[in-house]
């Protein structure tokens, strides 16, 4: 039988992400393309009960586009596209910890993240966070979305977060020591597919509003960020083995619960131009 026909999409509380439940590893082009409209609808996908290996996952990937290079840590041995995001058992700082979207210190952020879990503490610890932006966009008052609508502001790979990639870096860090990776983008987005707007800005990225003297930066970003990532537009997937997110990063954000001790978890992320 045509697995196309099998594919469900779930939708998660509040249209925050949805369950998709299909074998990803022979996908054929029409779940390919139900899966990226889900992806516009929805923003986050989530797929558990998987088996893929490297091979497979990275195929798998480029049927969404050109896999994007990450400019601050090497690949995965014999799969260059392939990020190892990894807590230690010994370690007490999470990859990526903290409220971000991906890479968008560079001039052209990855459009899509592909995260595939290795390793896991047991069910409910080690959560991925993902807040939508569709949904803060539209909860904003008119006057705030017709104020940001013309903003734009500059990202650094330097900001917050780059704290939480110091382990990583230790281990497969690409030499970048002389090289600042920061960009600027507009801090709206608007999905060309079906024209939905959405919040871009990354707390653990974000430096300032362009164009803003400090002061009025400072207080117009410490009220959107706060904003973004209110409760009602949070939806918490709980990682077991074998389970892949996929996610637009123009339209959530995501954020690691650090919330376990004593234990790997491994994950195999990928991203996508």
């Amino acid at each position: 039988m045509d697995q196309s026909i099998l594919i469900n999409v779930k939708p998660c509380k509040n249209n925050i992400g949805a369950f998709i439940d299909t074998n990803l590893k022979n996908a054929d082009d029409v779940i390919i393309n139900k899966i990226k409209v889900a992806l516009d609808e929805f923003g986050v996908v989530f797929f558990r009960n998987q088996n893929l290996d490297s091979a497979s996952y990275v195929k798998f990937a480029k049927k969404f586009g050109v896999c994007a290079d990450y400019a601050r840590l090497k690949g995965l041995d014999g799969y260059p596209e392939i990020t190892v995001v990894e807590k230690k058992a010994n370690e007490k700082m999470m990859f990526g910890e903290g409220w971000h979207t991906d890479s968008c210190y560079t001039q052209h952020p990855p459009k899509f993240t592909m995260l595939y879990s290795i390793k896991t503490p047991k069910k409910g610890k080690g959560n991925t966070l993902f807040a939508s932006q569709y949904s803060s966009y539209e909860c904003l008052p008119k006057k705030d979305q017709k104020e940001i609508n013309k903003l734009n502001a500059l990202f650094s790979a330097d900001g917050p977060i780059s704290n939480t990639l110091a382990n990583r870096i230790a281990d497969r860090g690409k030499d970048i020591s002389n090289q600042t990776l920061s960009a600027i983008h507009p801090i709206v987005k608007i999905n060309e597919k079906n024209k939905k707007k959405s919040i871009y800005l990354s707390p653990g990225h974000v430096i300032k509003i362009v164009d803003f003297e400090e002061k009025k930066s400072a207080s117009l970003l410490k009220y959107l960020i706060e904003h973004q990532v209110k409760p009602d537009f949070i939806y918490s997937f709980e990682w077991e083995p074998n389970c892949l997110a996929i996610w637009s990063n123009y339209s959530v954000l995501h954020c690691p619960v650090n919330d376990f001790t004593g234990v790997d978890r491994i994950m195999h992320r990928i991203t996508i131009e």
